[in-house]
């Protein structure tokens, strides 16, 4: 399983192309990432949602009109024509709409949707596994050394705190990719969750 990111946008939002050497999936599209995804791509079949604030599923229209399939957890589906900051150019409309431990295969590349709601209603952490290898994409969930804002339109403190009880029962630890900055592992971020808990 390779991996390519790249930032895009003046929030930097890094998207990210998982190829099994077949086939190739790309998570989270932001402004102006699709000539870049097509130019590193040569058999791209599925674009997959962490959540669904504007400056990672802008994108997801051009893909759209290609006909590839959309993944977006079903609780932040409205974000993709909605937008509540108003900074879409264009709507889109997701293909599949995830629920918590759904998984969907793409050829080799299997992605399993862990839900973890709190900086949007649909937040979402990727599981990918493939080739024997796996990895998780976090969004706007976890960072490294720091979590997601909670306090945007459809944020919600109280879902945030549920969400990092929940993932601080993580036992597996794989490489962390964030939806901004710099890439952590899994259990190094865990390390961290009372410190957020205590200062929520």
């Amino acid at each position: 399983m390779k991996i390519v990111k790249k930032e895009f946008g003046s929030y930097m939002t890094n998207c990210y192309i998982v190829d099994s050497g077949e086939v190739q999936i790309v998570i989270d599209p932001g402004v102006n990432a699709y000539e870049w995804v097509m130019k590193n791509t040569s058999n791209l079949k599925a674009v997959f949602n962490t959540h669904g604030h504007f400056d990672h599923v802008y994108d997801n229209y051009k893909f759209m009109n290609d006909d590839l399939e959309i993944y977006i957890h079903k609780d932040d589906s409205f974000m993709l024509k909605k937008d509540p900051f108003n900074l879409l150019k264009e709507g889109s409309k997701a293909s599949f709409l995830a629920q918590d431990k759904d998984e969907f295969r793409v050829g080799e590349i299997l992605v399993k949707f862990h839900h973890f709601p709190g900086h949007t209603p649909g937040c979402c952490i990727l599981e990918v596994a493939c080739n024997g290898k796996k990895a998780m994409f976090s969004g706007d969930f976890l960072f490294k050394n720091t979590i997601g804002r909670y306090d945007f339109p459809f944020s919600n403190s109280n879902d945030m705190r549920d969400s990092l009880l929940k993932v601080a029962k993580f036992k597996d630890e794989m490489p962390l990719y964030p939806g901004h900055g710099e890439n952590s592992t899994l259990q190094t971020e865990l390390k961290n969750i009372e410190f957020y808990l205590a200062r929520m």
